[in-house]
């Protein structure tokens, strides 16, 4: 049990590795997965939106969606109903990107899970979502 959080550490570091070279091509990274994934099934999405979303810090965020609109993935548009708030949309170049993306973490779910049973996985997914809900709860218990 208390390797536990070793092996967490192990398959995170993993599997931002495996991405990151699954994006490679697109000048992106495993790290710029939640981004990715919030604004192309999101579309005007909110910088705040996808920090409450993704439990990120805001410098984060706009470091890293200022760097995607550099890039030619992301188009930023004033709001209609709040001239404050800017709205993010997904470029067909961040619309690849996804592809990809979706392709790699479906690749490594597999190959992480390939000994597990149908009746393992739904356990551990059932332990996993209550463990990350406990993390939630703590961290952001915490910050108010």
């Amino acid at each position: 049990m208390n390797n536990l959080f070793r092996y967490f550490s192990i398959i995170s570091k993993h599997s931002t590795v495996y991405l990151d070279k699954a994006l490679e091509s697109f000048e992106l990274c495993g790290c710029h997965r939640v981004y990715i994934k919030r604004i192309v099934e999101n579309p005007g999405i909110t910088r705040d939106k996808i920090k409450q979303i993704a439990h990120v810090h805001p410098s984060n965020t706009t470091r890293t969606i200022d760097y995607m609109e550099s890039l030619g993935y992301v188009i930023k548009k004033v709001s209609v109903q709040d001239k404050r708030i800017c709205e993010l949309y997904p470029t067909d170049k961040l619309k690849d990107a996804y592809n990809v993306l979706v392709k790699a973490e479906q690749e490594w779910i597999d190959i992480i899970t390939k000994d597990i049973n149908e009746t393992e996985l739904e356990v551990f997914s059932n332990l996993i979502t209550k463990m990350t809900n406990n993390s939630i709860e703590c961290i952001h218990k915490k910050e108010n």
